[in-house]
């Protein structure tokens, strides 16, 4: 992944917003919410979407002003907030999609869910095998997220490698699963496995 980094950045300027200065966050809006667009852009492929993410870390940027620590570097504390927004929608979006699309076979005939839950078994098996040909750390760094519930943070610690590293890695398998799902028929289970099991 691409290293983005703010170079220059005015630490008065950075004072001044953690003090609540609105001219302060706009000028650092106006000067580094481009580098955020095209960093989420090289993610997302998505302009649109971009924007409104890039929209909502400035949005937290302000919302958290006040605990923006003037001795770490600013760029890291930026793209990470970032990257954390990316994950975050990629796998709100893939539930959605699941969820919407359950929804309305539920709407339109109750007895193919029938036959789905009748077929549940079967069906998180093929999402186990899937979930096997994931690289080995990814598929490791994938299970304890999903299966042990263990936060990035905790992952991190246990296997000695770094938080952006786990993040990476999670977001790989959601966009491995969703390419492997994009049949609607197998879509639609995803919702399940994630919630009950993952």
């Amino acid at each position: 992944m691409e290293k983005h980094t703010l170079k220059n950045i005015d630490i008065a300027l950075l004072k001044r917003l953690k003090e609540g200065d609105e001219a302060a966050f706009e000028s650092i809006y106006w000067k580094y919410n481009s580098h955020v667009f095209n960093f989420i852009n090289s993610l997302l492929y998505d302009r649109i979407l971009s924007e409104d993410i890039t929209q909502s870390v400035f949005m937290k940027i302000w919302e958290k002003h006040e605990s923006i620590d003037l001795d770490k570097g600013f760029d890291a504390y930026l793209f990470t907030i970032a990257r954390n927004m990316v994950y975050k929608e990629t796998e709100n979006r893939l539930l959605s999609e699941s969820a919407f699309y359950a929804l309305s076979q539920q709407q339109t005939n109750e007895d193919v869910l029938t036959e789905e839950k009748i077929d549940a078994d079967s069906l998180r098996l093929y999402i186990d095998k899937l979930i096997e040909q994931l690289p080995l750390s990814r598929k490791e760094i994938f299970k304890l997220s999903r299966r042990d519930h263990l936060s990035n943070k905790e992952i991190a610690i246990r296997l000695s490698i770094s938080e952006k590293t786990v993040e990476t890695q999670l977001y790989r398998s959601l966009r491995f699963l969703k390419q492997k799902l994009s049949d609607d028929n197998l879509l639609a289970i995803l919702l399940v496995i994630l919630a009950n099991e993952c």
